[in-house]
């Protein structure tokens, strides 16, 4: 079976991060397999070959037009790449809109595909997963109800764990600090940051005079371009250790909110989009919730303010409430109940060997 040579996509931030962990495990297993990548910072550390950042034109807030435009000239390049290297396999993250197109590509050069992380199209456009089911030869889905979704749309799925069970851990003391410190997570996309920024101050300004809380802003890269105020300390996302000294976390409903769930920080979660955007997936949502937590539970458990409903004044209500005695402890539970639930350890190490061990044949 050959290995040598592998492609891999990213094209969020998240799934970037989750992608280049999959590649030191492929090479762990298999040193001498080459990787050519088109992702962000993390792939082109670790790739032989990096052919193109599709990371930054996403997060940063590029106009629709000018990434439509650069991707199709990704794709061009890809469609050169395919066909003068012939790589073994071709793997997927996430990122549906670009990669069905990649997908599609590579089968039609006869070069399986494999999709780790499922776009969450089950949430508005379940058709999708019948189009990824015809292009794609393997799925490793990170959530338990995927597999049955997928199998039932006639593909090869398998369940090998959400690989945030790896990376973040869950706090050491859940004992409420005095004062009470509140992290602040305004988002990673560049859109996202400019609607959040104004509410989340809002907000800590309410809970500052309530409670005389201490606010840490969690930021992605250099995302914050906000005066902030004195009594608010920015610090990287990507540190989970300093992400455990906070009590409580305000945040969007994204991978954010699955990290610290796993932590077992309880959370609310606002998020706002764009008018236009909002009534489009109001049209097009096909379920109840927006935060995975609730997805998964069926049921409430974070409290969610989208659009209209995410007001400062009601956040900071919901924010005293969680943070009451006899609420604080049985949410911590509730939460830290789901590492279970996502799998055991070892999730980028296993993805590596199934996609090492199929045969590299459609």
């Amino acid at each position: 079976m050959a290995n040598d040579k592998i492609f891999v996509s990213a094209g969020d931030i998240s799934g970037e991060i989750h992608a280049s962990n999959l590649v030191k495990e492929i090479k762990n297993i298999n040193p001498s397999c080459h990787i050519s990548a088109v992702g962000g910072d993390n792939l082109k550390l670790i790739a032989d070959e990096f052919l193109e950042d599709i990371v930054s034109i996403n997060a940063f807030g590029f106009l629709l037009v000018k990434q439509f435009f650069y991707l199709k000239r990704v794709l061009k390049k890809l469609a050169d790449h395919f066909s003068e290297k012939c790589p073994d396999k071709v793997i997927l993250v996430d990122y549906y809109g670009f990669h069905i197109f990649v997908a599609r590509l590579a089968k039609k050069l006869n070069i399986p595909v494999y999709y780790y992380i499922s776009p969450q199209v089950w949430a508005s456009r379940s058709g999708r997963i019948k189009k990824l089911s015809k292009t794609v030869k393997k799925m490793l889905v990170i959530f338990p109800f995927e597999e049955e979704l997928y199998r039932n749309n006639g593909a090869d799925v398998v369940f090998v764990g959400n690989p945030l069970i790896d990376r973040v851990s869950e706090k050491r003391s859940f004992k409420i600090s005095n004062p009470t410190v509140i992290g602040l997570f305004p988002g990673s996309r560049a859109s996202v940051v400019k609607r959040h920024v104004p509410i989340v101050l809002e907000t800590a300004k309410i809970l500052k005079e309530k409670i005389g809380a201490k606010f840490v802003m969690f930021s992605t890269g250099n995302n914050i371009d906000f005066n902030l105020p004195e009594y608010i300390r920015l610090e990287s996302s990507e540190d989970f250790e300093k992400r455990k000294s906070v009590d409580f976390a305000i945040c969007p409903s994204g991978t954010v909110s699955l990290e610290n769930a796993l932590m077992g920080i309880p959370m609310v979660v606002m998020y706002k989009l764009a008018y236009f955007d909002y009534f489009f997936m109001r049209a097009i949502m096909k379920i109840k919730y927006i935060t995975m937590i609730n997805i998964l539970a069926g049921r409430k458990i974070v409290p969610e303010f989208i659009q209209f409903n995410a007001k400062p004044q009601k956040i900071a209500l919901s924010v005293l409430e969680q943070l009451n005695a006899g609420n604080y402890m049985p949410k911590v539970r509730e939460l830290l109940a789901f590492r279970e639930m996502l799998g055991t350890p070892g999730v980028s190490r296993r993805s590596a060997e199934i996609i090492l061990k199929s045969a590299c044949k459609q």
